[in-house]
């Protein structure tokens, strides 16, 4: 994900009490920043910089490799070593659909794998075997016991550092397995290089080029079909344990999980490497059978259920914005299911290309709201978020009138299923205030969308707080103490506001929240206590029990 990015500014100047429909608060200064030249070429020679490295170190491990096992068993090897990736790739580009990662960074990680990862890997495994004298007779002992750490360490550093350097865009999991695909790939592919060179170039010595293509070709079936998974399910280890790191507040978390997964890695890595040294081929065949495709089933499992919940989840934030009226609720599952988005993107190809970029962009932006939103629940982001948010929102307004929509509610039933949390928190920290409608003053409602009902810190009249269900929260409603009726009184646990000027309306017992909605205003989800009735046709919103404080979903933010 890219956020809008901004300078560093002072606080905004405080808000008189009362003045709820005043301009926004000014920043006092503005800080220093870029401007978009510099930054453009701060990039392109970030890039240039990059290519040169791994054209290097391209070209140095070809180099190795090919000294190793002559130009025939070279060209054999290239050529039978890129038909896995042609099958591998797309399935992980399949795997990443709610988001895609950027396609430079996914280069960069399957460059990072084929040059750097596998250049480190040669030099220390060969320093390890001369160490251990096992030249000649094949390295059994460096390739089980040094092979596996040096090689997942070097795979997992590109995981770790794109985690770091895009640490608001690197959103967990899912990401981190997309990313050990692609480390792992290039990795492969130079490693089948040299295997499949190698098999040739001896055979061919032994019984010529026959039997050197016949043996190439029954280790291609092994290698490139049998097991091409081997080192992106490796690696898929470390890639977890660093997507529950960037998930989670507790330092020992985010410290443990990345050496867990690494440790974990390291020891599958050494099993099977173990199996095709020692082993002989019964026991290869053993480990293949009863350990590397029982856990390759498990991984993709895992995989499409993380992928399953990340749908969830983007649903769940999405509803924040749709239950106090920033965003349409019949917008959701066009954004947070796939089905949904399918629809959207095939519907708005119908009206020409311009519509179907505007419908990509929308979604788009919608999931990196999501995904904000889930950051700033989770209290993993810092407090420069909430203004990022509100970017992300205006332009989400601007994007929807240039989408056009497919016909509701055929995606009714498609809304993924979440509990709620007990009182809301709404985007901004703040509440709806009492009274105010959809559209307030320095923030026009657009088509679908309401206004601020009360803001955070960017917002006139709005209290100062956290924007983090869970969180300390805001107790303006009937029955929570401390909330107050728009005279000013405090309510008490009997005081229910009713009646059109409390945001009452027909067919809702007892009214809803203070300040609340009209009814049949568009966006308003059905079914939730303390909202008036949706417009027909409009998806139902959250149900069910309450969920655990500080957030629904599948995802409750750590505590």
């Amino acid at each position: 994900m890219s956020y809008p990015s901004g300078g560093p500014a002072d606080a905004p100047q405080p808000v008189a009490s009362g003045s709820v429909g005043a301009p926004y608060p000014q920043p006092n200064t503005l800080g220093p920043h870029p401007v978009p030249g510099q930054r453009r070429n701060r990039g392109l020679l970030i890039g240039i910089v990059i290519a040169v490295v791994f054209a290097i170190a391209g070209l140095l491990i070809f180099g190795i490799v090919a000294k190793s096992v002559g130009s025939t068993g070279f060209a054999w090897g290239m050529g039978l070593a890129f038909v896995p990736i042609l099958v591998i790739i797309p399935l992980y580009l399949w795997l990443d659909r709610y988001e895609p990662e950027p396609l430079k960074y996914l280069v960069f990680a399957l460059c990072w794998g084929a040059f750097i990862a596998t250049l480190a890997a040669i030099f220390i495994n060969t320093r390890a075997a001369d160490l251990l004298h096992e030249t000649t007779s094949g390295g059994s002992r460096a390739a089980v016991f040094v092979a596996p750490p040096v090689e997942e360490f070097a795979k997992g550093s590109v995981i770790l550092l794109l985690a770091l350097v895009r640490k608001k865009e690197f959103d967990g999991i899912i990401d981190g397995l997309v990313y050990a695909g692609m480390v792992g790939i290039g990795f492969a592919f130079t490693e089948n290089i040299l295997y499949f060179g190698r098999i040739f170039d001896q055979l061919s010595e032994e019984g010529g080029n026959a039997a050197g293509v016949k043996g190439v070709l029954g280790l291609f079936i092994l290698r490139g079909g049998l097991s091409p998974f081997a080192h992106p399910l490796f690696t898929s280890f470390t890639a977890i344990g660093i997507g529950i790191a960037v998930r989670h507040r507790s330092t020992a978390v985010r410290f443990l999980a990345p050496v867990v997964g690494y440790l974990s890695a390291v020891l599958l890595h050494g099993l099977w490497n173990g199996g095709a040294s020692w082993a002989g081929g019964s026991g290869f065949l053993t480990v293949y059978l009863f350990l590397m495709v029982p856990l390759f089933l498990a991984m993709l499992v895992f995989a499409l259920v993380m992928r399953s919940r990340e749908g969830q989840m983007i649903a769940s934030r999405l509803y924040d914005y749709v239950r106090f009226g920033w965003l349409n609720g019949q917008d959701v599952p066009l954004i947070a299911t796939l089905r949904g988005r399918k629809a959207l993107r095939q519907n708005a190809k119908r009206y020409g290309p311009e519509a179907e970029v505007a419908a990509k962009a929308f979604q788009h932006t919608a999931t990196e709201l999501a995904y904000l939103r889930d950051k700033i629940v989770r209290q993993v982001i810092g407090a420069d978020a909430l203004s990022t948010e509100k970017k992300l929102l205006d332009e989400l307004r601007a994007r929807r009138p240039s989408v056009p929509f497919p016909p509701m509610p055929a995606f009714a039933t498609a809304v993924p299923a979440f509990a709620p949390a007990g009182p809301a928190v709404p985007p901004y920290g703040g509440a709806p205030a009492p009274g105010q409608q959809q559209g307030a003053p320095g923030y026009p409602g657009g088509p679908g969308y309401g206004g601020p009902q009360q803001g955070g810190p960017a917002y006139p009249g709005a209290p100062q707080q956290p924007a983090y269900p869970g969180g300390p929260q805001q107790q303006n409603g009937p029955g929570y103490q401390g909330g107050t009726q728009p005279n000013g009184t405090p309510y008490q646990p009997q005081d229910t506001p009713r009646g059109p000027e409390q945001g009452g309306g027909p067919g809702v017992p007892g009214g809803h929240q203070p300040g609340g909605y009209p009814d049949g205003q568009p966006g308003y989800p059905t079914g939730q206590p303390g909202y008036p009735a949706g417009r027909p046709g409009y998806p139902p919103g959250p149900t069910g029990n309450p969920g655990p404080p500080g957030g629904y979903g599948p995802y409750p933010p750590s505590q």
